[in-house]
């Protein structure tokens, strides 16, 4: 069977595919075995099949099917010849159901790949999220941290050593600002936003402004009072 199925792929190098189909227009367990032809079509390589569509016409609807075509030619009984349209039914059947199986095949395919990457997707940014915020959490626990060792240090509050906690206070602010910053730079690259980040202008503008005040304010003490 896989022998005669070929046959038709190679019908150009084939002489005798005629007298191959006329030699088997009386076998009804040959040209009415479904099974067996399926099988046989569905074991073909890719080019093959695409050989054996274009044979049988089945690219589209204004192709020619020569299997068709040599059959008319035979002169065989109408017996013989209702075998062999049954059995080119029967492969143009078994290659509609091959199409129609890897269609499917490659639908699910690409869902498959289009979760995985909606997964993976979700993934990164958990995980850039979840850096994001440990780093931002570091970062401000250890401002605090020095912050409140400054204060400790601070045994006997004058203008000076006031003045020196707002100019280091002020200091903080516009580092842990733009620390913070970065991390939203990074975190928006995570995710592969397109564009650039843009600053809250009025927003910096105010950090900058206070810190700016801290830290003119605490130089005024430590210096000039």
């Amino acid at each position: 069977m896989e022998l005669l199925i070929k046959s038709f792929i190679d019908s150009e190098k084939n002489e005798n595919l005629a007298e191959i189909l006329k030699q088997i227009s009386d076998n009804k367990f040959i040209c009415k075995n479904y099974s067996e032809i399926s099988q046989v079509i569905y074991a073909l390589k890719n080019d093959e099949f695409t050989k054996l569509i274009n044979y049988f016409g089945l690219k589209s609807r204004n192709d020619v099917n020569h299997f068709d075509g040599v059959v008319d030619s035979l002169s065989i009984s109408n017996k013989d010849r209702d075998n062999l349209q049954h059995f080119g039914r029967h492969i143009e059947l078994s290659c509609m159901q091959r199409r129609y199986i890897e269609k499917i095949t490659e639908d699910v395919t690409e869902e498959a790949e289009t979760a995985r990457r909606k997964v993976q997707k979700i993934y990164s940014e958990f995980v850039g999220i979840l850096g994001v915020f440990t780093a931002l959490s570091f970062a401000l626990m250890g401002s605090v941290q020095v912050f409140g060792n400054i204060l400790n240090n601070v045994t006997d509050p004058n203008r000076k050593t006031i003045g020196f906690v707002l100019v280091v206070a002020g200091i903080y602010m516009i580092l842990i600002y733009f620390v913070v910053m970065t991390l939203f730079i990074g975190m928006k690259k995570i995710f592969g936003i397109d564009g650039e980040y843009r600053f809250n202008f009025k927003f910096t503008g105010c950090m900058l402004v206070v810190s700016v005040f801290l830290i003119l304010i605490g130089v005024i003490g430590v210096y000039f009072i």
